[in-house]
């Protein structure tokens, strides 16, 4: 992969990081909710409950662990996200021609490739601050949460998570790192294995 199509991957690593008080950074930064006013699983308390949840894990010592961390992905980490609706979307077209078993393969395939990125990543852990911001769309069922990775020279790493809500439980479909979309990284995969003839688009 080359390094700017990985890089959405690779800074995934880097939100396992501090959080920083919002209201030192003004009007448009985000605490979070309150767990008293706001469901668990609101898109915003997702996020940073995701986080957390990696911090704990990474000062833990067991991320150096492989075999830890991917068991730790799968049950604490994967639930955040729908990987099946985020492969429809990746797949495009090709999806409604796919069998119930290819549809399952690939899936399975985009999941792997994703989980077992971040999971090697998790070592990489350093103890940067993170700013979030208030969700948009909070009144429609596409929500996006962003946070910023303050990094050493004071330039941000932009970080985007992008929700849907299904039935009422809100999941992962996409997250973005400096505008490099996990979904079209896959889109153009995808593209590639199914239309070979074909140059990405992006």
């Amino acid at each position: 992969m080359k390094t700017k199509t990985l890089a959405v991957f690779l800074l995934l690593a880097t939100t396992l990081t501090q959080t920083v008080n919002a209201a030192t950074y003004g009007p448009g930064y985000y605490r979070g909710p309150a767990p008293e006013k706001v469901a668990s699983n609101h898109p915003g308390a997702i996020v940073k409950d995701g986080i957390s949840k990696l911090q704990r894990f990474i000062k833990s010592g067991r991320a150096q662990n492989r075999e830890q961390a991917l068991a730790f992905m799968a049950t604490e980490i994967e639930p955040y996200f729908d990987f099946e609706y985020m492969t429809r979307w990746a797949a495009g077209p090709a999806w409604r021609r796919m069998s119930l078993p290819q549809r399952a393969k690939v899936t399975n395939k985009l999941k792997r490739s994703f989980m077992g990125t971040l999971a090697d990543k998790l070592v990489t852990y350093t103890d940067q601050p993170i700013r979030y911001f208030t969700p948009r769309g909070q009144e429609s069922n596409d929500v996006r949460v962003s946070a910023w990775i303050m990094q050493p020279n004071g330039i941000p790493t932009r970080m985007e998570f992008r929700f849907y809500r299904d039935e009422g439980d809100w999941k992962i479909f996409d997250v973005k790192a400096e505008g490099n979309s996990a979904v079209i990284y896959y889109r153009n995969q995808f593209r590639h294995m199914f239309y070979p003839e074909r140059k990405a688009r992006y």
